[in-house]
């Protein structure tokens, strides 16, 4: 591997803005410590921090805070067999993974930066261990995003209830009806959706509209009241409310700083 820029504790204030159209001959590996939108291939993300992403070569990408500032490490490098590589690869590129705040993501990059230097004759046979190891401790936390709590209590029900609301932003849920859904009672089904996913139904129904919205901002041409009503708002300002809560602006800010 060769390691061809690595820097650590990258802080940039809210007018941040990284895009390229092209992308990048190397890969890029990113560890983005601040809430931040990142879109990749026309794809919108919503970053979880921390979060890790290795974006492959020349895919067109742009990411920017959503919050005051932007903090992230970077590692840009190349490989000699991307076939080799591939192969070997533990977790999707282009897409966010949510890393623990316990892992060693960080502590790994300062090693490769620190081991990274011409005047060390084993340097770059430690630096690709190093970059496998990272690697492999994102196919972990990979892992444990697929598999967590796949043992719990009606969790085939829940998850069916959850590809629901995440296939379908434009339609009004209740917690009743989606209970109703997971043949539960109205409370017991709360404790167990949280308890599965991390977050309630109601905050997955909102974030669902919420990255609808970021689609239909950046690829048609449709007003902010009309996404809203695409998205069932009864109302445009709180459709706003909502926008600039999650994501740190008015989706009228949001278009115009994407474009």
């Amino acid at each position: 591997m060769y390691i061809h820029h690595i820097a650590l504790d990258c802080i940039h204030g809210s007018d941040f803005v990284m895009e390229r159209p092209n992308g990048l001959i190397d890969y890029l590996f990113l560890y983005i410590q601040t809430p931040s939108t990142l879109v990749i291939d026309d794809r919108v993300y919503t970053i979880n921090v921390p979060s890790a992403i290795l974006i492959n070569s020349n895919t067109p990408h742009k990411y920017f805070p959503t919050g005051l500032t932007y903090m992230d490490d970077y590692l840009h490098f190349a490989v000699k067999d991307k076939n080799a590589f591939m192969n070997e690869l533990l977790f999707p590129l282009n897409v966010p993974v949510h890393i623990s705040k316990d892992s060693l993501i960080h502590s790994i990059l300062s090693h490769i930066q620190q081991e990274d230097t011409p005047s060390n004759k084993y340097s770059s046979r430690i630096t690709t261990h190093l970059i496998y190891i990272l690697l492999i401790k994102v196919g972990e936390q990979w892992d444990i995003m697929q598999q967590k709590n796949t043992g719990l209590p009606h969790y085939n029900d829940l998850l069916s209830v959850r590809s629901q609301i995440l296939n379908s932003p434009e339609k009004v849920w209740t917690v009743e009806e989606l209970a109703e859904m997971a043949h539960l009672s109205h409370a017991y089904f709360q404790v167990m959706y949280k308890k599965a996913f991390g977050v309630t139904c109601i905050t997955d129904v909102i974030n669902t509209k919420i990255a609808q919205a970021k689609v239909l901002l950046t690829s048609t041409d449709l007003s902010v009241k009309q996404i809203s009503q695409e998205l069932s708002y009864n109302d445009v300002y709180h459709f706003i409310r909502q926008f600039k809560k999650s994501t740190g602006l008015t989706p009228g800010a949001f278009r115009k700083k994407l474009y």
